[in-house]
């Protein structure tokens, strides 16, 4: 029996703690199928909520969805900057298999669509189910088709596509990528926001856009709020009978750090802990919808981040470094942060929040990743993932059930902004040299610490300050052939 339709069933039950999957496997068929809402934040650290270890920043709606659901210590991204997770999140496979993205740092903000027009996505496979599908915020995944990781969209036509709507999504609402890149201008499913027949939209040079007006850019510190308001506005007028899928890409906390003018002061951290805590607000907000409109207990949430944050080394990151200096660790006690190959890089906030909280308050150390998504979410579908989509998907729907003994994946692999790869399996993590790294036209790698070969046991020392690799040749030899072959490979997943 697919376990996708248990909610009617689970609703009469008196069910306290966390279910055996046994438990799940019995129960009956709902009538109803489940709304999904995705909610992804921009940079946000394995230590800037407060259920993760936040003590100077408040989250009360964020902490209320692990309350209430399953917490996860140890998800992890597919990549340390945000384009490389966003497409392993809508495709449920590594960016690094895809020649449309550069091998290195991250897609252009006017770079072609990363899915080829055939691929199932995340937003696809609910769409095929009857679902009604939106993506609200930031986008950052390309628009034009292309195979050509150089290209550069023409944002001067009429219409923008091929998109999202083009990836699965019925309704588009957002920035094409960071809310500092150009083009300034939301956009509406095929158009930019308030352009008419007539306006012109020019381009300057490969990257630049210039409006038809000023006055049709978004103001930098209004975005957040914008754009969760149509999350909420799309929840709002779903009709009721109809299930729907709701990815919210928040731009919070990426730079620039702009707070709202409500929340400017609200926190002991300064900009960047008010912005965080404005977050968490909107959080709120689509929370509250879901309950406003009845929904909320026939709604599985899910929370979590694109990469590890932002760390501050000096002044230049003002809002980072006035935090760091009012006690608050963006990612813990992990080491790197975003970019990086270390954990701080990956190691995110995940959060499954259950209708009926058959869940309640469960912490889990099941090793998950984000590519995971698309092949639990096909589970609780009842859709099996055909061979050609979800190539590294594995389903991870027993443990975001809250069962602890889970077993999701054998290993996970991590692929840094600089192109320095790293895989995980059990308690042992492999970060390998990239030798292609450290010719005369890369100096920067060429004495980066990071691109070292390096072994660290997690479970003893999970900041990564041991380098076990001349000790241990056999785990050595074991996680680096395992790596290679997922490289060689086209998928990990059987």
């Amino acid at each position: 029996m697919k376990r996708n339709l248990i909610l009617s069933a689970l609703c009469c039950l008196p069910i306290i703690g966390t279910l055996r999957a046994a438990d799940f496997q019995s129960l009956e068929k709902t009538k109803a199928p489940m709304n999904v809402v995705l909610i992804l934040s921009d940079d946000l650290g394995y230590g800037d909520v407060g259920c993760y270890g936040a003590t100077k920043i408040k989250t009360p709606n964020i902490d209320k969805l692990a309350a209430e659901g399953v917490r996860f210590t140890q998800a992890y991204t597919p990549g340390s900057v945000c384009s490389p997770t966003r497409y392993g999140i809508q495709a449920g496979r590594y960016v690094w298999r895809n020649p449309r993205h550069h091998p290195t740092g991250v897609h252009a903000p006017g770079g072609c669509l990363l899915f080829e027009l055939d691929r199932l996505t995340l937003a696809k496979l609910f769409q095929q189910q009857g679902y009604a599908t939106a993506a609200i915020g930031k986008w950052h995944l390309g628009f034009g088709e292309a195979d050509n990781p150089r290209f550069r969209y023409d944002f001067s036509q009429e219409e923008i596509k091929p998109g999202p709507l083009e990836a699965g999504f019925d309704y588009f609402y957002g920035m094409a990528a960071n809310v500092g890149n150009s083009p300034m201008i939301f956009i509406e499913n095929h158009r930019f926001v308030g352009r008419k027949p007539g306006d012109k939209v020019e381009m300057i040079g490969r990257a630049t856009v210039k409006p038809w007006s000023p006055d049709a850019e978004y103001k930098e510190d209004h975005v957040a709020g914008d754009i969760a308001k149509k999350a909420v506005e799309f929840i709002e007028r779903t009709p009721k009978e109809k299930p729907f899928f709701l990815y919210f890409a928040s731009n919070i906390p990426h730079n620039n750090i702009t707070p709202a003018k409500e929340f400017a002061g609200s926190s002991q951290c300064g900009p960047y802990g008010d912005f965080i805590q404005e977050l968490d607000a909107h959080v709120g907000w689509v929370v509250e919808a879901l309950r406003k409109k009845g929904v909320l207990e026939n709604t599985l949430i899910l929370y979590t981040s694109d990469n590890g944050g932002v760390l501050p080394q000096n002044e230049r990151l003002v809002a980072q470094w006035q935090a760091r200096q009012a006690g608050h660790l963006v990612c813990g006690n992990l080491r790197g942060g975003k970019h990086s190959i270390y954990e701080g890089g990956f190691r995110v906030p995940f959060i499954v929040r259950w209708p009926d909280q058959h869940a309640h308050g469960t912490t889990s150390d099941v090793i998950i990743g984000h590519t995971d998504i698309l092949a639990s979410c096909a589970d609780l579908l009842g859709v099996k993932l055909p061979d050609n989509a979800g190539e590294d998907s594995f389903d991870a729907l027993a443990a975001w059930q809250g069962n602890t003994k889970a077993h999701v994946r054998d290993s996970v692999i991590l692929d840094s902004a600089n192109g320095v790869f790293a895989i995980r399996q059990g308690d042992w993590k492999l970060i390998e040299r990239n030798d292609e790294l450290v010719g005369e036209n890369n100096k920067v790698m060429k004495t980066n610490i990071e691109n070292q070969n390096q072994l660290y046991n997690l479970a003893d020392d999970p900041s990564e300050t041991k380098n076990l690799w001349a000790e241990k040749p056999d785990i050595v030899k074991q996680l680096a052939e395992l790596l290679a072959k997922a490289r060689k490979d086209s998928r990990t997943r059987p």
